[in-house]
């Protein structure tokens, strides 16, 4: 089967009359079809994908196919509730190794519908680099590496009362950081709110492997909040209609990503900060984000999950780089959970109790993990993530011993 097809990507509003929409790919294979996220005055209601024949999709074809595919949540409301906002810091951590999207994440930072915020970009080379100047970014170096050690650096250095996160390789909304502010404001007791992440472009094969390999977040579009809800387990509430479901601790699918999340400063501080064994630049390669979130639950916190905060990740472009980032995502998994239970290790015995349906899941085509699995996702790639699960326990420790050079 030959690989899957560029699709083009768009956000459409349907609180106004749509155009036709432009899917002509100048010098390049012609797009197969369209992915979607349809929005209400900025809230997402839902991602529709369509064929696309010729170079464009007309608007009575458009808005019909919308409305069929999103049924209800087409007419779902957006909300409006003008509030007092905290302080803010928007921290972004980066090895300056993408210098251009890092400008472009920078440039749409500075340009947020918020009342009271600072950009703070922390360059974690080496000391010794090259120095960084980003127009609007207040710039701090952090020579120790890995991403926590800077996350860290960000958290001592910010001035705002909320600290949000976010990648070097996304384009953040221009609601993004009112979104979760607003959140904030609204519920006083959540610690911790994160957002939606959607693809920027899917021009490549790998891009489009990269939505079905089930390693992303699990993207809804409604408002949820998790609370813990017994020893090893939460409570997630859809915060619009009531629904409530009490699942695993280490379900983790939902509760958010690094490139879009952020904290209450004081808790963060008061917790320690993010464990700078985990995480892109040591050996463990990330996990440092769901620790961090497992962490406040297992404290009794409350999290927050806000679909209108939405920041457009740039996937991984070609095959050897997505089968690296997969390979990634699964040692910094386990290396999480074996952060966890080397700090606290009473969730030694919750992890016994979920690990057999875990493993399970992962040769199960109608799991939540293969769901979206097209024919034709290649194998190699769900290899190469297992290869990591199982070395990601000896990376996390392998990381404690690096880290321990670096402390003072």
């Amino acid at each position: 089967m030959s690989p899957p097809g560029p699709l083009r990507v768009a956000v459409v509003d349907v609180a106004h009359p749509l155009s036709d929409l432009g899917c002509s790919h100048e010098g390049q294979e012609p797009y197969q079809g369209a992915w979607i996220l349809a929005c209400r005055d900025g809230r997402p209601l839902g991602v529709a994908e369509m064929p696309v024949n010729g170079t464009s999709i007309v608007a009575p074809e458009l808005e019909r196919e919308l409305r069929r595919q999103l049924g209800d949540a087409w007419w779902r409301d957006a909300r409006s509730e003008p509030r007092a906002l905290p302080s803010a810091s928007v921290v972004v951590p980066t090895d300056v190794s993408r210098l251009a999207p890092l400008r472009r994440c920078v440039e749409r930072l500075t340009r947020l519908d918020y009342p009271d915020y600072e950009v703070i970009v922390v360059d974690n080379r080496r000391a010794g680099s090259p120095p960084l100047e980003l127009e609007g970014a207040r710039v701090v170096l952090e020579p120790r590496p890995g991403i926590s050690a800077a996350r860290n650096h960000g958290l001592a250095t910010a001035r705002g009362e909320i600290v949000a996160f976010t990648d070097d390789d996304v384009v953040v909304d221009p609601r993004w950081l009112r979104a979760l502010g607003e959140c904030f404001a609204r519920e006083p007791e959540v610690v911790a709110v994160t957002g939606l992440v959607v693809p920027r472009e899917l021009d490549t094969p790998a891009q489009i492997w990269f939505e079905q390999s089930g390693s992303g977040l699990d993207r809804g579009f409604v408002p949820l909040s998790f609370e813990r809800a017994g020893r090893f387990r939460m409570l997630r509430r859809a915060t619009e209609d009531g629904d409530e479901r009490v699942q695993s601790l280490y379900a983790t699918g939902e509760l958010g990503l690094g490139s879009n999340m952020a904290f209450r400063r004081h808790v963060v501080m008061a917790v320690g900060g993010f464990d700078e064994a985990l995480g892109t630049g040591t050996p463990t390669r990330g996990g440092e984000d769901l620790a961090m979130l497992v962490e406040l639950l297992a404290r009794g916190h409350r999290l927050a999950y806000e679909p209108t905060a939405i920041v457009h990740h740039s996937h991984r472009a070609t095959f050897t780089e997505l089968e690296r980032q997969i390979h990634g995502y699964g040692i910094g998994f386990t290396a999480m959970l074996t952060a966890i239970a080397l700090r606290h290790p009473s969730h030694l015995l919750g992890l016994a109790q979920v690990i057999p349906a875990w493993a399970r899941s992962l040769r199960d085509p109608t799991s939540a993990k293969r769901a979206h699995r097209a024919e034709g996702y290649p194998s190699r790639l769900a290899r190469a993530e297992l290869r990591g699960m199982l070395a990601g326990p000896y990376a996390y420790l392998r990381s404690r011993r690096m880290q321990r050079r670096w402390s003072p």
